[in-house]
């Protein structure tokens, strides 16, 4: 992925996923698109309907806060899945394929192009400890369609 950022701000994002020759697109203020056709985040409108990506950090001090994210959602979304690649969730989110991901511990290069086409796409994205929008400074990450962010949200952060 190749994120492109002006002022501190997302700008440009790119995602390139060679297994399934996809290239994800996105300008600010112009759109996203799927090898070159627009695209959309999904329609889900409720947490049950939601399949929601989770992140696999590699710190062993971020494996819990995961694995109680993935606990906490299994019994209330639809399914919860991981994929391994930050980018391609948010590109996945962006197209409507996920309704929403969750990392604890990101970097700005990992997600700066998704932040791109998720927001330019219709969706949302926040830090998932206090809820704020992203920023490039965002370590942990909640992204969705928007529709069911804050229902996600509250579960993630539930006591």
């Amino acid at each position: 992925s190749i994120g492109v950022a002006h002022k501190g701000v997302p700008f440009v994002g790119v995602i390139m996923d060679p297994f399934r020759d996809e290239l994800f697109s996105a300008v600010k203020g112009h759109g996203a698109f799927l090898n070159g056709a627009p695209i959309s985040v999904g329609q889900e409108g409720a947490i049950e309907e939601a399949a929601v990506a989770a992140g696999s950090p590699p710190a062993p001090e971020n494996m819990a806060p995961s694995l109680r994210g993935i606990t906490a959602l299994m019994p209330v979304c639809r399914t919860v899945r991981m994929f391994g690649s930050a980018a391609l969730h948010l590109g996945w989110i962006a197209c409507g394929r996920l309704t929403a991901y969750f990392e604890p511990d990101l970097n700005s290069w990992d997600v700066a192009a998704g932040a791109v086409l998720v927001r330019e796409a219709g969706g949302r994205l926040a830090d998932l400890r206090s809820g704020d929008e992203y920023t490039l400074k965002t370590r942990a990450l909640l992204a969705s369609n928007g529709r069911t962010h804050d229902a996600i949200y509250r579960v993630l952060n539930a006591p």
